[in-house]
């Protein structure tokens, strides 16, 4: 059975511990004002390769001599975790010489993790409480002096959110053995007796396996081209300086540049970023020159803005300010909105909403790619040869997409050498090799009345781990309109049909949906297809021997530290 601890948050009403556990079991950060979680949230990840299961507890506002000494969640926690906004120094003061030594002191064997919330305020401090946040070399200092561990977070950014909660369950499982002495703690929590250990466990509920959409990596795919210059087909001169881009993105990143490529011509009531536009017909290849009053140092920020949605420049840099203002000027030639927006909110110290911004940009800039470049026959350079239908693509955005394409395109196969490329794509439906083409330009795919397994062998044989994770979430909510008395089947053929492929939370998720028809599945006419794994797998799950009602003896040690009472 899988470990199974209780962890317990600590804290301040303004220390952010709520947003803390949301971000971390809910995946979102709640902008508004939240209640504490009255009821535990269950998390089941994989530390180490190891599986665990654990309770996240949320508390009210901290008080230990009178909570810590009535009946409540800390009298059987696994770990402690002990949280402060690093803005507010009073409240970093008082768990310092109260909160911190008085957990030592009443529960010696359980362990506390000092958590470090908000500290994405440190980067926009205001002027009246820039000398109040607390740093980590202080917080550090605190937990050593302790022993205790130490970790920062910032739940609005999602940065170490993780992290912490997987050290804290890691620490909290090197110190189980440390609780397992029935003796008492100290003298204000009561002994654990014999008829305490003997006390009727049920068994946890088992939790199925999570689906986890790997993030978006469109932005970083685009800046890595940008910077490495392979098949370009636009050089933009400014000042005696060469800028290589591509069409694609700069059309689709930008109405104005769009416009210019479409008609050669520039339409604006604003003084023009462009001084001439060229292009040879032959090649394709365009050269724009730039108006000398934009630096080129501006200009590179503006392509790396087109290419990713963000400008990194903008970040702790102490020149920012500077930077910001001379991009305003630039994006309202080029009229780029959104990153006059980004460079306001600079300027105003309201950073936190760029990451949002630049994330809604780069979803834009998919579409328009998509709509503009896909299947275009101007502009192609790709043609795929699908059950006789012909698609056209572009080897840009599929050498940027995906690294098997690029080792097609910029090695020594046949496929790098022509300039109108046809490659035949036998045993994949048009419908299902176009959805997977969707999505190397756009990041995304609409699954409605797809076939999701064709797209799922097609994302393997790709090495779109992201498109996997995708699809396996798509077929696990799909199963949920399945019968009861259907389901068992149909999960099993599931299984069949995904073992040869590298979805391992898929197969994870048809074992565990198989552990309780043990019986039926051992008996289905195809079981010996089933790869020699996941027998093992099958035969190794299923109802705990003796049925829920078997209760531990006081010997046996293991199973304190696989179960908990919630």
């Amino acid at each position: 059975m899988e470990n199974c601890l209780k962890v317990v948050v600590l804290g301040g009403d303004t220390a952010g511990k709520t947003s803390l556990i949301l971000v971390k079991t809910k995946h979102k950060f709640p902008y508004r004002r939240v209640h504490r979680l009255a009821d535990p949230t269950i998390v089941r990840t994989r530390i180490d390769g190891k599986t665990y299961t654990f309770s996240v507890w949320d508390t009210k506002k901290i008080e230990l001599c009178e909570q810590l000494h009535s009946p409540g969640p800390g009298h059987t926690s696994d770990v402690f975790m002990l949280c402060f906004a690093v803005d507010d120094r009073p409240a970093f003061q008082a768990l310092t010489h109260k909160w911190l030594p008085q957990l030592k002191t009443r529960f010696p064997f359980v362990p506390v993790v000092l958590v470090a919330c908000k500290v994405d305020l440190r980067s926009y401090p205001s002027a009246s409480s820039t000398t109040n946040h607390v740093t980590y070399e202080e917080g550090n200092a605190v937990a050593e002096q302790h022993g205790s561990i130490y970790c920062e977070t910032s739940a609005l950014h999602a940065e170490g959110v993780t992290e912490c909660f997987n050290l804290s369950v890691r620490y909290a499982d090197l110190n189980l053995d440390k609780r397992d002495n029935p003796g008492a703690l100290c003298s204000c929590i009561p002994s654990r007796s014999r008829s305490y250990l003997h006390v009727h466990m049920v068994r946890p509920p088992d939790i199925p396996p999570e689906f986890q959409i790997l993030s978006s990596t469109f932005a970083n795919d685009w800046f890595e081209t940008l910077k490495d210059n392979k098949h370009c087909d636009v050089t933009c001169l400014l000042q005696g300086q060469e800028f290589d881009a591509h069409q694609v993105i700069l059309c689709s990143a930008s109405g104005f540049f769009c416009r210019l490529f479409q008609t050669g011509k520039v339409f604006t009531s604003i003084p023009t970023p462009v001084a001439s536009f060229t292009r040879d017909v032959v090649s394709r290849h365009s050269t724009i020159q730039i108006d000398s009053s934009i630096s080129p140092e501006v200009f590179k920020l503006v392509l790396e803005f087109l290419y990713t949605g963000s400008v990194s420049e903008l970040g702790n840099n102490d020149d920012k300010r500077d930077i910001a203002m001379d991009l305003i000027n630039v994006a309202r030639m080029f009229e780029l909105i959104e990153l006059k927006t980004i460079c306001e909110n600079v300027l105003n110290e309201r950073e936190y909403l760029n990451p949002s911004l630049g994330s809604a940009v780069c979803d834009r800039t998919g579409e328009r790619l998509k709509d503009l470049f896909l299947n275009c026959v101007d502009t192609s350079d790709v043609v795929f040869i699908v059950k006789g239908k012909r698609l056209y693509a572009n080897k840009v955005v599929l050498s940027t997409r995906c690294d098997v394409m690029t080792r097609m395109f910029s090695g020594n196969f046949k496929e790098s050498k022509s300039e109108l490329t046809e490659i035949e794509i036998p045993n994949f439906t048009t419908e299902s090799f176009l959805l997977f083409l969707e999505y190397l330009y756009s990041d995304h795919v609409n699954f409605e009345n797809a076939d999701v397994f064709e797209i799922l062998k097609i994302a393997d044989m790709y090495c779109q781990t992201r498109l996997l994770t995708m699809c396996e979430y798509c077929v696990s909510r799909k199963a949920q309109s399945w019968t009861l008395r259907k389901r068992a089947d149909l999960v099993f053929q599931v299984l069949l049909c995904v073992q040869p492929f590298n979805t391992v939370n898929l197969i994870n998720w048809c074992l565990f949906e198989l552990s309780n028809h043990t019986d039926k599945v051992r008996a289905h006419k195809d079981y010996g297809k089933l790869s020699e794994e996941n027998r093992r797998a099958v035969e190794a799950r299923g109802p705990l021997q003796g049925g829920r009602d078997k209760r531990p003896t006081h010997e046996n040690h293991s199973y304190r530290k696989n179960c908990v009472i919630l």
